[in-house]
């Protein structure tokens, strides 16, 4: 599939439902939380959401203090909710509409959640998490080739 198919896909989902009426969607980011607290990040480590749409793991790591978090995401309209639900808080985060199979990092992160599941660098798909059909994978090969998530190996 393109990447102007993808996008076209993600923008039709984002613009005709709402946040709550997709399968992966969580009203807390717990369980992403929770592993990126045991890989002891601060509030100075460079995080990306990829894939990160408008999950509620940006609200969570801004309301923690997290300063270095960057949302990537295909559909533009995905990120503009999340945008719209944070407020003030948006200017505090770097927002990026690309293809994460095409797109080259300006820097290394130190922990990324491919496909809106977080994943250690090199390590398996945690048990008992879902995702959203047709990007966990393709996202996660594309962070392990550009050793995005160094951090985490």
């Amino acid at each position: 599939m393109s990447t102007d198919s993808r996008q076209a896909h993600w923008q039709t989902v984002y613009t005709s439902k709402a946040e709550n009426e997709v399968s992966w969607y969580q009203e807390s980011p717990a369980p992403s939380l929770e592993l990126i607290a045991r890989r002891g990040a601060t509030p100075m480590s460079a995080i990306i959401d990829i894939g990160g749409g408008a999950s509620r793991l940006v609200d969570a790591l801004v309301a923690k203090g997290f300063q270095a978090v960057t949302v990537l995401d295909l559909s533009e309209a995905a990120l503009t909710a999340a945008r719209n639900r944070l407020g003030d808080w948006a200017a505090q985060v770097r927002w990026i509409v690309a293809d994460v199979t095409t797109w080259e990092p300006p820097e290394e992160y130190a922990l990324a959640r491919p496909g809106g599941i977080p994943f250690p660098h090199g390590g398996a798909r945690p048990s008992g998490l879902r995702r959203a059909p047709d990007t966990g994978l393709e996202a996660r090969r594309a962070c392990d080739r550009r050793h995005i998530c160094a951090g985490w190996s």
